[in-house]
């Protein structure tokens, strides 16, 4: 029997929405193609082919946020599929390589440096998470939008923490903290949060003081009380906490005075070309002042100019993280305090850039690498 005697398996998605103008803005987008087929059917529009991919990419950059938020899609071919957002369909098919990561990818941990400007000193190392599968290389950002995709944060979260301690631990210095990430959105419940930290440290005979847990997004979380009650438990383990990402907003407000965390740390988009905009040098002000009254330590994450630097120190920042001091590496390296020794040109002004006082502004590409892109992706060029 010849194999055309078979059905094909379709490869495709169906996209639903309770609002029928956000299947029939689509249908105009839709053109024939040999590569597939777009039919507008009594319950969806069906998006088939072996590109069905990146037409179902195209369809829903021509929709906008809110339109997005109500496109539901339906994978072909599986009986037992359920909808979900269509922008997770497309981000799980974008990122197929992830739960062979998950369970035999390596996992290689990096380690930037904390600087503390008063000292020059390094007084912390953040463990920011790479990955390898095969000869491809994934950044930490890569993983985590893979790990959402999949719902995979607890796994991911969980397995990143216990491997930054196993690799971070041991090559901790003397005097330093060692910075861990943990993301609210991975706790099952507080004793789980604690068995899957501490006694990995007990083992390891490091000491609770050495280890800084640093929760990740927290003003994005939504849940302040559970937040407090995680901070809580944490601490009486004899270990700091850091809020990562501040952005200023409200909610970034709300979360530093109610956990009055050991270690703020300012979102980079605040600290970018700060010295170029006078709304952000009177932000970054307000959010060290505010820090620092509750007793606080201030981190400026993303330094990677001598301008950024000398605006942050003029205004008040405690600590310095970014490419200006370092770059994340396999293993920690030695910091040159002259960098941090050297005289100012001035101190941080909030007139406008050009203006009498403003700190020059020079701007200068950022340090970037190449990364390797899993099969069926292009590669990317990113930061740290």
């Amino acid at each position: 029997m010849s194999s055309s005697a078979f059905p094909q398996a379709v490869t495709g998605v169906r996209l639903l929405s309770n609002r029928p103008s956000v299947l029939a803005k689509l249908v105009p987008h839709l053109g024939p193609d040999g590569g597939g087929r777009s039919d507008v059917m009594g319950d969806g529009l069906e998006v088939t082919g072996p590109d069905w991919e990146e037409r179902l990419k195209s369809l829903l950059e021509t929709l906008s946020v809110a339109e997005r938020a109500g496109l539901f899609a339906v994978s072909l071919g599986d009986e037992l599929a359920l909808p979900m957002p269509s922008t997770k369909v497309l981000a799980r098919k974008q990122t197929e390589w992830f739960p062979e990561f998950l369970s035999h990818g390596d996992w290689v941990p990096h380690f930037q440096p904390i600087v503390d400007f008063a000292s020059g000193k390094v007084v912390g190392r953040e463990v920011l998470m790479r990955g390898k599968l095969g000869n491809v290389e994934l950044r930490g950002e890569e993983l985590v939008t893979a790990a959402e995709a999949h719902d995979a944060i607890y796994s991911f979260d969980r397995k990143a923490r216990l491997t930054a301690l196993e690799v971070g631990v041991p090559l901790l210095r003397e005097d330093e903290m060692l910075f861990v990430n943990l993301d609210p959105r991975g706790v099952v419940d507080m004793q789980g949060s604690i068995n899957g930290t501490w006694p990995v440290l007990e083992r390891l005979g490091g000491k609770p003081q050495s280890l800084c847990i640093e929760f990740v997004a927290a003003e994005r979380f939504g849940d302040l009380k559970m937040l407090v009650e995680l901070a809580a438990v944490h601490r009486e383990q004899g270990g700091s906490i850091a809020l990562d990402d501040l952005s200023g907003s409200a909610q970034s407000l709300a979360c530093l005075e109610a956990i009055k965390p050991d270690v703020a740390k300012l979102d980079i988009a605040l600290i970018s070309n700060l010295e170029k905009s006078v709304a952000r040098r009177r932000l970054v002000g307000a959010l060290v002042e505010s820090a620092h009254e509750l007793g606080t330590k201030v981190v400026a994450e993303g330094i990677e100019r001598v301008q950024e630097f000398q605006t942050v120190r003029g205004l008040g920042v405690d600590y310095g993280q970014g490419y200006y001091f370092g770059h994340p590496t396999e293993k920690p390296l030695d910091f040159d305090p002259a960098i941090v020794e050297r005289p100012a040109t001035g101190t941080a002004s909030i007139a406008p850039a050009g203006t009498p006082g403003a700190p020059a502004a020079q701007p200068a590409a950022p340090q970037r690498r190449a990364s390797v892109a899993p099969p069926g992706r292009a590669p990317q060029v990113a930061g740290a």
